[in-house]
């Protein structure tokens, strides 16, 4: 079954480019408690263009282009590539004069949304980690557990860029779902718009190279310790048939204080785009109850 266009499902939203001390394209939409959304890696505000709408019913949602990505700018990269996306989280909630926000972060996105709440707890309402990178468990703790080689990942990636072709793109995002029958030509055509544009391109080749089993960016890994300091009640959504087993993802959930996980049947790596509607619902029940918690506390 076809769904609406990206035009149709962000008929509603504001897109806008943010100055701050950084460039950050903004999908905006809705009212209410922010709710700002991070996707993953070579990826764009658009990976949540199933979620923005239904999200902004009950929040005010800010979907971002992370830095060198999308239409963000491509200046600035820096081989350690977490410590600046942490840094433009900041910079879009100061900007925007939000004092605290709910963030959920898909994949890349979910280990910057992880390293902010570290950062700045005071900044974070609820946190939903949906298929996060950057984890790593303690030795022997999740039963046959492998860390993944990124050597194989990084070398897809970049064949992608240098031949960013509609079939090269579209086996691109097929290698990050269960069911490579949900892709349709809108997703392939946006991400080979921004693969397509020069600066884009290069900038993308330098973040895959070194973000991709590079040396710097391991050095802000969530262990099983800095998970236990992540105090933000915190859900971590996980697809049952995503690259890394559930049992990783249901650790993380326990190492956190107020962690909780949830496993989406039939569904890969780009979790909150596959069984989409799923995701919604159980993101919008857990950020529910967060209000009522508060209400509850209000009322003693």
């Amino acid at each position: 079954m076809s769904r609406p266009s990206f035009w149709v499902e962000l008929l509603d939203a504001s897109i806008y480019l943010l100055q701050g001390r950084y460039v950050t394209r903004v999908i905006e939409a809705g009212a209410g408690e922010p709710l700002l959304l991070l996707h993953g890696t070579g990826g764009h505000a658009e990976n949540y263009v199933r979620n923005i709408a239904p999200l902004a019913l009950r929040y005010r949602v800010l979907a971002i282009d992370l830095l060198w990505h999308g239409r963000s700018q491509t200046a600035g990269f820096h081989p350690e590539v977490l410590p600046p996306l942490v840094d433009q989280v900041l910079d879009v909630l100061d900007t925007l004069h939000v004092e605290r926000a709910h963030i959920e972060g898909q994949s890349l996105g979910g280990w910057v949304a992880a390293l902010f709440a570290l950062a700045y707890p005071r900044r974070v309402r609820r946190l939903v980690l949906t298929t996060p990178m950057g984890y790593r468990p303690d030795a022997g703790a999740v039963p046959g557990y492998e860390e993944p080689d990124a050597t194989l990942v990084r070398e897809a990636n970049l064949a992608v860029l240098r031949d960013p072709t509609y079939d090269n793109v579209r086996r691109r995002l097929e290698r990050i779902v269960f069911n490579p029958a949900v892709i349709e030509e809108e997703s392939v055509r946006v991400r080979q718009r921004f693969y397509s544009d020069a600066a884009v391109n290069a900038v993308q080749r330098q973040l895959m190279m070194h973000y991709l089993g590079g040396e710097q960016p391991r050095r802000h890994v969530i262990t099983d310790e800095r998970a236990r300091r992540l105090a933000a009640p915190a859900l971590v959504y996980w697809g049952e048939r995503n690259s890394v087993p559930p049992a990783v993802g249901e650790r993380l959930a326990g190492q956190m204080p107020n962690g909780r996980f949830f496993c989406a049947p039939a569904t890969g790596h780009w979790a909150q785009f596959e069984n989409f509607e799923l995701h919604n619902r159980e993101v919008l029940d857990f950020l529910a109850a967060g209000e009522t918690s508060a209400n509850t506390e209000g009322s003693l």
